[in-house]
């Protein structure tokens, strides 16, 4: 079977919307492609993975027939617009739209250790609890917990922190 010729269209939605203007972009008939990543985010001192957008407030579209028109995805509820380059409409090449899957594909399969920065060897900052502010080098990395060496009192220590409780110092 031969990979479908129409072109992917870009749309920018309105913020936070893009599972809305998906939906809605579904519901008329439209092709819809929203890559979405996992990422890490630090929520109440917990480590939580989740999905986002790749592209936040943009999402790609094409029509499900040549006689589709593109006209209706400018007031579909949730997009902000069609992204143009004057008159012309900006599309994503084949190249490109393989790009972008592989990416999203391999980055979800990555486990919570591949997706963190964090890894022995770096250099940290302790962002919250006691030792706020203090800096140190990894020496492992687990699930939850990392083993930090830190200069505490005149002499290095290890320390054991929550994973959440750092960050990687620039």
């Amino acid at each position: 079977m031969s990979p479908d010729p129409r072109p992917w269209y870009v749309a920018r939605t309105k913020p936070r919307q893009e599972h809305t203007a998906n939906s809605n972009l579904l519901r008329q008939g439209f092709a819809t492609y929203l890559p979405n990543l996992k990422v890490i985010r630090r929520i109440r001192r917990r480590q939580e993975l989740r999905l986002e957008p790749m592209f936040p407030q943009y999402i790609f579209f094409r029509p499900s027939c040549d006689e589709q028109s593109i006209a209706p995805v400018r007031s579909t509820y949730g997009i902000a617009g069609i992204v143009r380059f004057g008159i012309t409409p900006a599309l994503l090449d084949a190249g490109a739209f393989e790009a972008i899957s592989t990416m999203e594909c391999r980055q979800n399969q990555s486990s919570i250790e591949q997706l963190t920065a964090i890894v022995p060897g770096s250099k940290v900052a302790v962002v919250e609890g006691p030792l706020a502010g203090m800096e140190g080098l990894v020496s492992a990395v687990s699930m939850k917990r990392v083993e930090v060496l830190m200069q505490l009192l005149g002499a290095e220590t290890k320390v054991s922190l929550a994973l959440g409780c750092l960050e990687v110092a620039g």
